[in-house]
This record gives structure tokens, C-alpha cells and sequence, in this order.
């Protein structure tokens, strides 16, 4: 019955679509599961926005395809012997989509600018000052040395803006400008946001010339369309839903390691669960092999670190013993508290979510802990979540290195962000820095593993699984490369 409702969903898109496509084989049509709130590089810190981002911006840096930062506006940079002074030398000619070309104090205005704003923080305060050196240089100035900054540097909230534009106050959030490989052309609410090749983009002009991206925020349905021809690629395909994809000739199934860390968030600072006790009877609680199983249909490992083990500096040391419901009960006697008086409202923003929360919500009974599940759109769950209004939701998080990871999820200055579960420690945020300053690879590792096996036994959130990325998409589309982190560079792609 659900794939025959999820048919006549798909069938009432592609009347919906028909006006928006083209005739020809220059055009992509991308299926994606949220639509974004915002079309800002600084008002989020979500995946799915980051996505968007990319299309249209450059920062000084990118992520190669092995998670590595990489030149991008930047040609080249130099660091001062101390590591607390960066230059950085522009390419030349590089042009916005406004025409204007792009200069030092585009950056310097730019990161300036992202300073200010509370989403990104994390990723501006590795650096105190930016200034224009000349033309084509800028120097940025740390602290101390970072080991993240280069990292940050490639992150969306620092991608790079014209000036003029921002002074002038253009609103970025419905309108982006930017240098990247795609320009934005119109943002039909509810439905798609459409793009046309930048044929000045400096790394050379895209094969692909028109672009639409489409929210289908259920999974069934995206699976459908792209079966039926009516769109080329889907972002995140549900699990759930692989058979027809896998069993056509003309799809291609791309699955990739993902180094996103998926949880049952708790917020520490609500109720009983700032007591560690509850939080690892929680965990104790959760079958998460079950939860891989429903919510992803076996595609991913079951993780019980606060933090992914892709990276270096990650343990299971402090982790609690796994799937054991008396172990539960036993953390709950040290507790001493009734466990009917626990409540906990499970937030879920999509299908996969919403599986996973089941599960859990089963689990958490046998134990005599009554939750529910409230589903919400993906802008809501966001806003709802960084405020702190919640007591639990199902969530995901990716980050390119373990230090941008740590300080993002568990530093007390992410509190508002990233940091939902509200740990504020300041022994694990000495650590964090700590480990940020190091200057050798040998000394940061000694210093994560320390503070990864202090979270792992404060058990701030349930950790779940990390899963594999799921896409798909026509087998004539070549070029396609995706990042660990799920992140891909359109602008690369091509139609055989």
C-alpha cells in the first residue's frame, strides 16, 4: 500500500516537473530529501544546505576526495614559523557571478562578516584577524597554531562573498552570489531551486548547463522518480527502498563509507538526564544492531564511541557494554530514580529517522521508560534542537577532521550550535584546545584518545551506527566523485 501511495505521489511530480525540464542533455535533475531554510553560507550548519552551497560558492580552501584541504581560491599560502601567521595568495581573474572580480578584501569582508554569526562559530574562531596584505593577498592570523584552520578554511561558513554586495546588505539568504561553478536562477518554494552553468567559473566552465535541484523528502518516492526517468540523481536513497535501483541496468548504485556519525541526542541539561546513569542506561537500552537493521536496512556499522572511529585519536574505552537490558536496569538502580518518571520526546525529521526512533522507543520500554516521537520539516527540527527545546531527537553529524568533530559536538562554546547535547566540561574543552595546539601528530593522538574515552564515559548521547552514504543515479553520468563526508563537485560531472 505504501509504495502504491508513494507511485501516485510520484506521478502528481512528474506533471510538476514537466514544465521546469529541458530538452536536451545538458540539464541534471537531483532529487534531494529536505529543503533547505536558508540559502546563506553562514545562518546553518547542515549538511543538506552545505550541499547547496557548494554550487554556487569557493572558499580559500576545498576538500579533496580523501578529505584533505586542497587550494581552491587560494593558489598558494605560506605559514610563519611560529604557525600563527597564514598568507594567502589569490588566483587572478577569478569572477563572481556579478561579473566583479574577486579580490583580497572580498575575503577579508567576507570572513569578517561570518565572525558574527552564531551557527558558524566553530568555524571562525580559529582566527582573530584578516587583512588584505595587497590585491591578491591575505593574512590571516591565529591565536596560537591550529592544526584545524585549513580545515575550517573549507568549510561553507567561510566561503568567500563580493563585498559590495554584502555592504549594500543583498540578501544572500534567498539569493546567493558567489564564484562558484553554478549560478542560482530562481528558488521555487516547496518544490525546486533551478541553476544555470557559470561559464566564467575559473576552474572551467561545467559540462552540466542547467541544473535543478528537487526536495522529495520521502524516500520511497525519490527511488520512484529516478526509476521513471524524471530525475538523474538521488541524494540519500532510503535503504529501504534499493530493489528497483539495484535491478536496473540504467542505475547506478554509489555506495560510500560514511564518516557521519549517526545518535539518539540526548539533551544533558533536561531533567533526569544529567545524570550519566540514564544516559547509559539509554545506551545500554538500544539494540543497535536492530536500529541498523530498520532504519538502514543493514547498510552500516554499529557504532558505540562518542565520536567516528574513521578518524585518528578515536577509542571505545569508557563505552558501555553494548546491547544489555539488565545492565540498564542496574544503571538505573544506581540512579535510584523511578524510570516511569523519565520522558523523553523523540525528534525525527525523515523516514530513516522515524525507524530508528521505533526501535529505540520499544527498547526503552522494556526498561520501563516511556518516549514518543514527534516528527517535524528539517528547518523546524534545526532551529528546535540548537535552541536546546528538546529532550531527544535522531541525528546525524559529518566533520572533516576528529578536532573538528570534538569541538563542534562537545566543546561548550558550539552551545546554540552543534552542541545539542549541551556538554559543557571544562576539563574536555582544555582537552579539545589542547589537542588543536598540538604541533606533532603523535602528541594530538595521546591527547584525543584521552578525551574520547572521557566522553565515552560521560555518555552524553546514544551513539547508533555510522552508515553508508547511499546515491544513485544514470549510469551516463560520468565524473561523479563523492566525498566520505558526502560532499561532490558537480561542476566535474558530465553526460557521456
Amino acid at each position: 500500500m505504501k509504495r502504491i501511495l508513494a507511485l501516485a505521489l510520484v506521478l502528481v511530480m512528474m506533471l510538476t516537473l514537466a514544465p521546469l525540464a529541458f530538452a536536451d542533455n545538458d540539464t541534471l535533475i537531483v532529487a534531494a530529501p529536505d529543503e533547505s531554510a536558508t540559502l546563506s553560507t553562514t545562518a546553518h550548519d547542515a549538511l543538506q544546505t552545505a550541499f547547496l552551497n557548494v554550487l554556487s560558492y569557493n572558499g580559500l580552501m576545498k576538500l579533496d576526495y580523501e578529505m584533505n584541504p586542497v587550494c581552491d581560491l587560494a593558489e598558494s599560502y605560506d605559514v610563519s614559523e611560529d604557525g600563527c601567521t597564514w598568507t594567502f595568495h589569490l588566483r587572478q581573474g577569478v569572477k563572481f557571478h556579478n561579473g566583479e572580480e574577486l579580490t583580497a578584501d572580498d575575503v577579508v569582508a567576507s570572513m569578517i562578516a561570518a565572525q558574527s554569526e552564531p551557527n558558524v562559530a566553530n568555524f571562525t574562531k580559529d582566527y582573530t584577524s584578516v587583512e588584505a596584505a595587497d590585491r591578491y593577498t591575505v593574512v590571516i592570523t591565529t591565536p596560537s597554531f591550529t592544526s584545524n584552520l585549513l580545515y575550517s578554511l573549507a568549510n561553507h561558513a567561510n566561503f568567500i562573498l563580493p563585498k559590495a554586495l554584502l555592504e549594500s546588505g543583498h540578501n544572500f539568504n534567498e539569493e546567493p552570489v558567489g564564484t562558484g561553478a553554478f549560478k542560482f536562477v530562481r528558488w521555487n518554494h516547496g518544490d525546486s531551486i533551478e541553476y544555470v552553468a557559470n561559464e566564467d567559473y575559473y576552474a572551467g566552465a561545467p559540462a552540466i548547463k542547467n541544473l535543478i535541484w528537487r526536495f522529495i523528502p520521502e524516500g520511497t518516492s525519490r527511488s520512484l522518480v529516478l526509476e521513471a526517468g524524471e530525475v538523474d540523481f538521488v541524494i540519500d536513497v532510503d535503504a529501504a527502498n534499493l530493489g528497483g535501483i539495484e535491478n536496473n541496468p540504467d542505475l547506478y548504485l554509489d555506495t560510500i563509507d560514511s564518516i557521519t556519525l549517526n545518535f539518539l541526542n540526548l539533551n544533558d541539561t533536561k531533567g533526569y538526564l544529567s545524570d550519566a546513569n540514564v544516559r547509559k542506561a539509554i545506551d545500554c537500552a538500544v539494540n543497535k544492531q536492530a536500529v541498523v537493521q530498520i532504519a538502514e536496512n543493514g547498510h552500516a556499522a554499529v557504532a558505540y564511541a562518542q565520536a567516528p572511529t574513521s578518524f585518528s585519536g578515536s577509542t571505545t574505552e569508557g563505552c558501555v557494554e553494548g546491547y544489555n537490558p539488565e545492565k540498564a536496569k542496574e544503571y538505573l538502580a544506581a540512579w535510584g530514580g523511578n524510570p516511569a518518571d523519565i520522558e523523553i520526546s523523540i525528534i525525527c525529521s525523515n523516514d530513516a529517522k522515524v525507524r530508528a526512533a521505533q526501535v529505540i522507543l520499544a527498547n526503552l520500554k522494556d526498561i520501563g521508560i516511556n518516549a514518543t516521537i514527534e516528527q517535524m520539516d528539517l528547518a523546524t527540527y534545526l532551529d528546535v534542537t540548537a535552541a536546546g527545546d528538546h529532550t531527544a531527537f535522531i541525528g546525524g553529524y559529518s566533520a572533516s577532521s576528529m578536532i573538528q568533530y570534538l569541538m563542534l559536538n562537545f566543546h561548550s562554546s558550539a552551545i546554540g550550535a552543534a552542541n545539542k547535547s549541551r556538554v559543557n566540561d571544562p576539563e574536555i574543552d582544555a582537552l579539545i584546545e589542547a589537542a588543536d595546539a598540538a604541533r606533532t601528530t603523535e602528541e594530538r593522538n595521546e591527547i584525543l584518545v584521552k578525551v574520547n574515552t572521557m566522553l565515552n564515559e560521560l555518555c552524553p548521547q546514544v551513539s547508533l551506527y555510522q552508515n553508508q552514504r547511499l546515491y544513485a543515479y544514470k549510469t551516463g553520468l560520468s565524473n561523479v566523485n563523492i566525498l566520505p563526508n558526502g560532499y561532490f563537485y558537480v561542476g566535474e560531472w558530465s553526460w557521456d
